[in-house]
């Protein structure tokens, strides 16, 4: 470590607004992590494996019997047309395979699709897209064979191992029941598609219900407000660093290549991103989530296609002043590549100012991102985001008959947004302090 990288440390960890910023952030990110130990998701449950991991519990040896039969019953429950769809579905294969070879008509096949449509194996869509898009029906075919034979081949692997407890007893029954069970239930868990940022109803009534006990930060629209809040911190990061670092990575490129090569080039490039700069952020994200429409990744999308410009100007501004060094005339001088000399010879030098922009602007798309939520473009209902939690707020903000009464359903989750952005913006002003010279002490 040299001593300019030294000094750089040491003015970044004796600023103020370093260690507060760095400080929150840490904060922010053990609560990221820990998340499902602080805010345990509630897993549902399936009545066949939850009747067997009970009776495991309460006495393996004497409801032996039964607790097989528990786990068969999910399995009769969840498999027991596997093996059918998989033979129906090896024979359309093999003729799709004599329809690729010219050994039966177009018709003939487009009937087998008809009859495992009219079994409810295959989508309907299957057969009446087939006249239109033969290939793509066909490749449509081989994925949900694939996905067929997985599936035959997990019911008989679930099948084995719940016959394999009948030879079993003791100690050695039970623990390998429990791991059945374990087995089972993600089975379970996976086929439902549990997503444990859906933030689960604890009540029954919509109004909300202050602090207590059971649930610290209160209960809004049936909703844990604790819970959302916490798991919302991830998905704060998900998108803060996400979009940032994608439309960094863009907005990078474009003003890299606009810059060193310059021409005309610079000059479409320039004006596609006064365009796009043209547009107010927060309406074109508005109108793009709308198009796309509910979800967090369609969120980060939109956010991603508007946040690229101020990086390709300000990337562009600063390769400006250094393409002319002499540093770079002598690598141009020495034959080296273009792409070789922007990468590790100019962004080196003149990436600093964007990494700072970066930081303070991952706090900014964490605030549209929640102000996104909040209008019901954003994240789903239900999403641990903050800015659906505050969304949940806005028939109750009032407060009724007694203005203010409702104020956990607002504090809690405005709160975490407000640590978390003044977090990066405070951690945003320390590097510009320790890497911009006229900034200083």
């Amino acid at each position: 470590m040299n001593e300019e990288t030294k000094r750089a440390l040491k003015r970044f960890f004796t600023n103020p607004s370093a260690i507060i910023g760095f400080s929150i952030l840490v904060f922010f990110i053990i609560i990221a992590i820990l998340a499902p130990v602080i805010a345990p998701p509630q897993l549902p449950n399936e009545r066949n494996l939850e009747r067997a991991r009970e009776q495991i519990n309460e006495d393996p040896t004497g409801n032996k019997d039964s607790i097989i039969q528990e786990f068969k019953n999910y399995w009769e429950d969840t498999y027991f047309f596997a093996e059918m769809d998989y033979q129906d579905m090896s024979k359309l294969m093999e003729s799709v395979e004599k329809f690729e070879n010219g050994e039966i008509e177009k018709e003939e096949l487009k009937s087998e699709i008809k009859g495992l449509v009219d079994m409810y194996v295959l989508n309907r869509s299957y057969y009446e897209d087939f006249d239109e898009d033969t290939n793509g029906v066909i490749r449509r075919l081989r994925n949900e064979y694939e996905n067929v034979v997985e599936r035959y081949e997990r019911s008989l692997r679930f099948s084995e191992m719940i016959s394999d407890l009948q030879s079993l007893n003791g100690q050695d029954f039970k623990n390998e029941a429990l791991n059945v069970y374990e087995t089972l239930n993600k089975d379970f868990l996976n086929s439902i598609e549990f997503n444990p940022f859906l933030i689960p109803n604890v009540v029954s009534t919509l109004e909300p219900i202050p602090p207590s006990p059971e649930h610290p930060f209160g209960v809004v629209n049936q909703k844990d407000i604790f819970y959302g809040v916490v798991w919302g911190s991830r998905t704060a990061f998900q998108i803060g660093l996400v979009v940032v670092l994608i439309s960094t990575i863009v907005g990078l490129f474009i003003g890299s290549v606009a810059a060193y090569f310059g021409g005309w080039l610079e000059e479409v490039l320039m004006r596609i991103t006064d365009i796009f700069m043209s547009i107010p952020f927060m309406l074109a994200a508005m109108v793009l989530t709308t198009i796309l429409g509910l979800g967090v990744r369609n969120m980060m999308i939109a956010l991603i296609i508007f946040g690229w410009m101020v990086t390709a100007r300000l990337i562009r501004g600063n390769i400006l002043q250094a393409k002319n060094e002499q540093y770079v005339m002598a690598a141009k001088a020495l034959g080296v590549r273009d792409a070789a000399i922007i990468v590790k010879h100019i962004l080196p030098n003149t990436i600093f100012p964007v990494l700072i922009n970066a930081t303070m602007r991952i706090g900014s798309m964490v605030i549209t991102a929640a102000a996104l939520s909040f209008l019901g473009l954003g994240a789903p209902q239900g999403y641990a985001d903050w800015g659906s939690i505050l969304s949940y707020s806005r028939d109750w903000i009032i407060g009724g008959t007694n203005p203010g009464q409702y104020w956990f359903t607002i504090l809690y989750p405005g709160v975490a947004m407000i640590l978390f952005v003044m977090g990066w913006n405070l951690l945003g002003d320390a590097l510009r302090d320790v890497f911009d010279p006229r900034m200083r002490r």
